[in-house]
């Protein structure tokens, strides 16, 4: 088991040099490749999922609002990718500094024997959802199922369909497997799951009738009932939140770079609290800034029901927990021959997230 994942680590770990070739780190391991750009600001080499995925807030709201520019630092985003396993060797292989990432891939990157450190949780719980296509929902409304029926009905109803979902091993393939082997399905087996590596993908084979629906976070399950074509189903956070209780999205950061560069750390985490606030008390401006400026493409319908979906798990503390890695652990391990255990202080350090006021 663990062979077998190094050598899925080190195949990702060539893709991903070619992905973000031209990297600026001056060091293999990425722990000297903060320098001082235009206007004094320290350059962070970055990477995360993009803007397509709301996923990726704290970032957004930070470079709309100018908060990176405000602490002295620049993001240099080298790339987005739509898979946290590969976004985690990125940084793991020193090709990025810091990754914005969804909570299990550290785990999958400790058990390839390659450790990042998480320094913050950015959102919790994890609200995933489960979006079925007008057809599959009329199909099952004649049997009597509907969005408002109860959970374990809802869940039971899943057996049998097609439904798209991140890449295999990613947060979201991990906690929908959770979610169906704790309602007593087979993910292997009961369900049809679709990897797909790009998130319009995945939107447009359930919008063209190809997968019967799909497994995400809003924007991506919010945006077909906005848009008329779709609902969304089950949603987690509502449902059965004791499964959605594991880090969403963590902040994680090479190694090296955490050990020679802690101020630009800090300042990093500084720009995300400052985006956190903002999420507690989300002005129209606010709104209106991020809208136009990342997703203009986005209706006003399924922007509005996008952002309202998950703001709410990016305005608690950025402060790692025991239980939060506890949950992810028992999250991470569902199905494994070989169960993953990594002891907290080796893969999380708080050190930086708690000297900063009220984090």
């Amino acid at each position: 088991m663990v062979r077998s994942t190094k050598l899925v680590a080190s195949a990702l770990a060539v893709l991903l040099t070619v992905l973000v070739s031209g990297c600026a780190s001056s060091s293999p391991e990425g722990g000297e490749s903060a320098a001082s750009g235009d206007g004094g600001l320290t350059t962070i080499s970055y990477i995360d999922a993009g803007s397509a995925c709301l996923c990726s807030y704290p970032r957004l709201q930070a470079e709309a609002q100018g908060y990176f520019a405000q602490q002295g630092i620049e993001i240099d985003n080298k790339t987005s990718i739509f898979n946290a396993n590969q976004l985690i060797q990125a940084v793991a292989q020193g090709q990025a500094d810091i990754a914005l990432t969804g909570g299990t891939a550290p785990l999958a990157s400790a058990a390839a024997g390659k450790l990042v450190k998480v320094v913050a949780v950015l959102g919790a719980p994890a609200p995933e959802q489960i979006t079925l296509n007008n057809q599959t929902l009329e199909k099952l409304a004649q049997k009597g199922v509907t969005p408002e029926s109860p959970y374990q009905e809802k869940l039971a109803a899943l057996k049998g369909l097609k439904i798209a979902s991140a890449a295999t091993g990613s947060t979201t393939d991990l906690l929908f497997r959770q979610i169906l082997t704790l309602g007593g399905l087979k993910p292997d087996s009961d369900v049809t799951i679709q990897p797909f590596s790009d998130a319009a993908a995945g939107t447009a084979a359930v919008k063209q009738g190809a997968s019967d629906g799909l497994a995400g976070f809003p924007s991506q399950t919010t945006g077909p009932e906005a848009d008329g074509w779709g609902k969304v189903f089950i949603d987690i956070v509502k449902d059965a939140p004791e499964a959605a209780n594991i880090p969403y999205i963590v902040v994680a950061v090479n190694p090296d770079f955490l050990k020679n560069q802690p101020d630009a750390v800090t300042k990093f985490l500084k720009a995300m609290t400052q985006a956190r606030d903002d999420a507690k008390d989300f002005s129209q401006e606010h709104s209106d800034a991020l809208h136009q400026k990342f997703f203009a493409s986005t209706s006003d319908a399924a922007w509005k029901t996008g952002i309202e979906a998950i703001l709410p798990v990016f305005t608690g503390s950025i402060v790692p927990t025991q239980e939060l890695a506890d949950n992810l652990i028992k999250v991470y391990n569902i199905g494994k021959p070989d169960p993953v255990s990594v002891p907290f202080e080796e893969l999380y350090d708080t050190e930086l997230v708690k000297a900063l006021p009220d984090a």
